[in-house]
């Protein structure tokens, strides 16, 4: 995924344009290349998370290893409201904590990329 997607970076007009100033390959693909290709990874992984949350309940009751997963699955056993309510607020608030910083860590190289700073302001590419 991380090649497939650094192959793609460096085809936009961008990267053309930095060859076009004289700045070698390997700090073309160290400096703009990889971190903007990193986005695609950043983002599928952050999404992947939730899916570990996920398979947590699942792998934790399978193998009784004790975590949170096991604890909430004898939650509802026990029918304890209280503890399951709590666990399911820790895992929602951890999954969008989670989302948020990938959504923002976008946000952040996006502008970078367009060529503004992070509030907006139109700025050159940083070299």
């Amino acid at each position: 995924m991380t090649r497939t997607s650094v192959i793609d970076v460096l085809r936009r007009d961008y990267i053309r344009a930095t060859r076009a100033r004289g700045v070698g390959e390997v700090a073309l693909i160290l400096r703009h290349g990889l971190p903007n290709a990193l986005l695609v990874v950043l983002t599928v992984v952050g999404l992947q998370i939730g899916n570990l949350l996920g398979g947590a309940f699942i792998v934790e009751t399978i193998f009784s290893w004790h975590g949170i997963g096991e604890l909430a699955v004898n939650a509802i056993k026990w029918r304890d409201f209280t503890l399951t309510q709590a666990i399911i607020l820790i895992s929602a608030l951890s999954y969008l904590l989670i989302n948020l910083a990938v959504r923002a860590s976008e946000r952040s190289r996006g502008d970078l990329r367009e060529g503004r700073s992070a509030a907006g302001a139109p700025g050159a590419l940083s070299a």
